[in-house]
């Protein structure tokens, strides 16, 4: 065997051994495969990590060996983007088991379990939960910024009160829309300038109520990722959706096809690692 064969093998050896990962100083999205529900999970290059929304009640064991899996022990951000069943219900699990430093929800009551587990969680330690509304701005790392877009006001509708935002780092960025309805996203188009984006949560699962052929035109995305689960009761990703989003290019990636989801950028560009199924 050659010095510089012994070489390579040394290296790769320390590297392991040290937990380096070339990815480490990039910035990671996480789409996690819950099924009819949402979870994201987001890394930052400054070791940030920020859980947005956490699935029904069962979905608590596939986020904690998610996490655990990519090391997370620490969560310095919770965004619960509205009270549903479907993106609250095991948050408190989540808060119950690991370090949490900070929970955001809109500024909504509820009068559902699986919200007053929520509020009781963050009670039991120590948390204050905070509120997020539009135009407000929250600085993550020293390149990346969290502008909120919605919600403006609360309504009844809990969609239309998702915490939706544009995840800024260097020159990309990266929309989240909660289970954001056509009101409300074009009330964001209106209200914000969204032409660059590169990387979109799509609203709602696929829904047709979401997604609407202006918002998509106007946000032009280069990416797009739909949780959902596989043959899911609702019919989700709606075919509207789905044609809107194929009419302008947009690359579409869906958990209910693929499992979970992982992008990385290097604030320039984005990329993923492995062939996924597009829609």
């Amino acid at each position: 065997m050659s010095k510089k064969i012994k070489f390579t093998i040394i290296i790769i050896f320390i590297l392991v051994l040290s937990g380096c990962n070339k990815f480490d100083n990039l910035l990671s999205i996480h789409v996690i495969d819950i099924g009819q529900g949402d979870c994201i999970l987001i890394k930052t290059p400054e070791k940030k990590n920020i859980l947005i929304d956490g699935g029904d009640e069962d979905s608590y064991k596939i986020i904690n060996s998610y996490l655990k899996y990519h090391k997370v022990k620490n969560l310095d951000m919770i965004i619960a983007t509205h009270f549903d069943k479907d993106h609250i219900g095991s948050l408190d699990s989540v808060i119950d088991n690991f370090n949490v430093n900070k929970v955001y929800t809109p500024n909504q009551r509820d009068n559902s379990k699986h919200y007053y587990n929520l509020i009781n969680s963050c009670k039991n330690k120590n948390i204050k939960i905070r509120n997020l509304q539009s135009g407000d701005k929250l600085n993550i790392d020293k390149n990346i910024s969290m502008h909120i877009l919605n919600p403006s006001y609360i309504q009844d509708n809990s969609n239309a009160n998702s915490i939706a935002f544009n995840l800024k780092f260097k020159d990309m960025d990266f929309l989240f829309t909660g289970d954001c309805e056509e009101e409300i996203e074009n009330r964001i188009i209106s209200s914000y300038n969204l032409e660059t984006v590169d990387f979109l949560k799509v609203a709602h699962h696929g829904s047709s109520s979401s997604s609407s052929e202006e918002f998509i035109k106007k946000t032009s995305p280069l990416i797009a990722t739909i949780s959902c689960g596989y043959k899911n009761n609702y019919g989700h990703p709606h075919k509207s959706t789905l044609d809107t989003l194929k009419k302008y290019n947009v690359k579409t990636f869906r958990t209910d096809f693929n499992g979970d989801l992982v992008f990385y950028s290097d604030g320039s560009k984005i990329f993923t690692t492995k062939k996924y199924k597009l829609n």
